[in-house]
C-alpha cells in the first residue's frame, strides 16, 4: 500500500484489451466512470483522465484520503470515446505537458488502468518506467498474454490447458461457422449463449434458447451488424444456470500470484453492477475457483505478467463452479479493493464485510446534494471509522446513477446500511 514515488496515473479506460475497436455503447460509461481513478492518487501524483474529474468528487476524495486538491495534479484529455487515451492525448497536445510533469517529478512510475500497446508506448516515449515491473518495461511475453487471455478464445484455451473448468462451446471465425455452432449447441442444450471473441462487460452477448431454432437465421440476420465493427470472431457456449455469480480478484507479484479477495457478483440483465466480499457463504466450488486464480496466476507470473487479474465464474445449483472469463487487467473492484485496504489498513481491511454497487436514484439531482444527505443521516464513512458509506464516482449527468462502496462489520450490516441509503436517494 505504501510507496515511496510518485505515479503517472493512467486512466486508460477505452483500450485494446477489452475491445477490438471502441465503439459508444461500451465506451461511454467507462469514460463517464474513469475519474474514480483519483482514489488511487497520493500527494505528488499525476492523473489522467478522459473525462475531468468533477470539483464535488474531486474535495470529497482528497478530504477523505487526508490531502489537499492542490496536491494532485488533474490532467484529462477529452475524447469522444471511440479513442484509446493515448490518442486522445496526442489530439489534445497533451504530450510535452505530460513529458514536463513527469521529469519533475524523479522517481515516477507509469500505472496504467490496462497494459495495452498504446499506453505501452506512451509510457516508452516519455521515459517513465512501468509500474511493478523492476526493469521498467513489460515483456513482450507478458503483453501477449494479456491481450490473448482476454479474449474468449484465448481464455478458454489456456483454461484447457490448466484444467480449469468451462463450459462446453465452440469457436467460430465466419457467420456461416456462427450459426453451424449455435446450431449444435442448441441441439444438444437448452440454451446457448454468443460472445464476441474480444469484449466486456456483457458487450456483445446474446443468449438463446431451443425455441430460437426456428428462426435462428433471422436472428442471427439481426445480432451481426450490432457488432459489425469488429473484426469476425465469437465463442458459442452452453448456457447454464448459475445460482450464483463469483470472483477471484488476483494480482501477480514480484514472488507470485497472490489473492485479493472472492466476491459474489451483482449482474442484473447479465452485466456486472457491483459485488459484495467476503462470500455470505463459502463452498468447495469458492475453493476451486481460488485454485483456479493461482493457476492461472502462476501462469502469468511465469509469462512476466506484473499486476491485477481476475477470473470470474457461476455456481450451479448442484454447486459445480464453471470459470467463464479472466480480466488481465485492473476491473471494477481492482480499486475498490485498493481503497479499502486505503480506508481500513491491512489487518482491518482483512476482517471486513464490505459492498459496492451501481443504481439510478430518483431524489438528488447533483454529488453534492446525494452527499449532503449522507452526512446529515450520519452514514457516511469517516476516516478512524470501521463502517459507512462511500460515494466512488459522480456520473449522475451520464447516466443517472449512484455509485457506492459500504464498509461494514458484517453482512447483515452492510446490508442495513444500504437499505438506509437506498431510501435517502430513493435507489432503484
Amino acid at each position: 500500500m505504501r510507496r515511496d514515488h510518485p505515479l503517472l496515473v493512467f486512466a486508460n479506460f477505452v483500450n485494446e484489451l477489452m475491445v477490438t475497436v471502441p465503439v459508444h455503447r461500451h465506451a461511454d460509461a467507462l469514460v463517464a466512470v474513469s475519474p474514480r481513478k483519483i482514489w488511487l492518487t497520493r500527494p505528488g501524483d499525476v492523473l489522467l483522465t478522459p473525462r475531468a474529474v468533477p470539483g464535488a468528487l474531486r474535495d470529497y476524495a482528497c478530504e477523505m484520503l487526508g490531502f489537499s486538491p492542490d496536491d494532485v495534479t488533474l490532467l484529462h484529455a477529452p475524447t469522444d470515446g471511440l479513442a484509446t487515451l493515448t490518442e486522445a492525448v496526442r489530439r489534445n497536445g497533451l504530450t510535452d505537458r505530460l513529458r514536463t510533469e513527469t521529469e519533475a517529478r524523479p522517481g515516477i512510475r507509469f500505472h496504467p488502468f490496462a497494459q495495452d500497446r498504446p499506453a505501452l508506448d506512451l509510457a516508452a516515449e516519455l521515459g517513465v518506467p512501468l509500474e511493478d515491473y523492476p526493469s521498467g518495461t513489460v515483456p513482450e511475453q507478458a503483453v501477449e498474454a494479456a491481450y490473448r487471455i482476454n479474449t474468449k478464445p484465448g481464455f478458454r484455451e489456456t483454461a484447457r490447458a490448466l484444467g480449469i473448468r468451462i463450459a462446453e462451446g465452440h469457436t467460430c471465425g465466419t457467420p456461416e461457422e456462427l450459426a453451424t455452432a449455435v446450431r449444435r449447441v442448441l441441439s444438444e442444450h437448452d440454451g446457448a449463449v454468443v460472445k464476441p471473441a474480444r469484449g466486456s462487460n456483457g458487450y456483445g452477448v446474446i443468449f438463446l434458447d431451443r425455441a430460437d431454432l426456428a428462426g435462428l437465421d433471422d436472428r442471427l440476420a439481426a445480432y451481426l451488424p450490432t457488432v459489425a465493427e469488429q473484426p469476425p470472431g465469437w465463442v458459442v457456449e452452453e448456457r447454464l444456470t448459475f445460482e450464483r455469480v463469483v470472483t477471484v480478484e488476483m494480482e501477480s507479484r514480484a514472488d507470485g500470484p497472490a489473492v485479493l479477495h472472492v466476491g459474489e457478483m451483482r449482474t442484473p440483465n447479465g452485466s456486472f453492477s457491483g459485488q459484495i466480499t467476503p462470500l455470505v457463504a463459502g463452498s468447495a466450488a469458492v475453493d476451486e475457483l481460488v485454485a483456479a486464480g493461482l493457476a492461472l496466476g502462476q501462469h502469468l507470473h511465469a509469462a512476466g505478467y506484473r499486476g491485477p487479474f481476475d477470473i470470474d465464474g457461476g455456481i450451479t445449483p448442484d454447486g459445480v463452479l464453471y470459470s467463464t472469463e479472466s480480466n488481465v487487467r485492473k476491473t471494477g473492484c481492482t480499486y475498490l479493493d485498493f481503497l479499502v485496504r486505503r480506508l481500513l489498513g491491512e489487518e482491518r481491511a482483512e476482517r471486513a464485510v464490505w459492498l459496492a454497487d451501481t443504481r439510478p436514484g430518483g431524489a438528488e439531482p447533483d454529488f453534492a446534494t446525494g452527499l449532503g444527505l449522507i452526512r446529515k443521516e450520519g452514514i457516511d464513512f469517516r476516516p478512524g471509522a470501521d463502517e459507512g458509506v462511500v460515494l466512488t464516482a459522480d456520473t449522475l449527468s451520464s447516466d443517472g446513477k449512484w455509485r457506492y462502496l459500504i464498509l461494514g462489520g458484517t453482512h447483515q450490516r452492510v446490508e442495513e446500511l444500504e437499505s438506509v441509503l437506498a431510501g435517502l436517494l430513493k435507489l432503484a
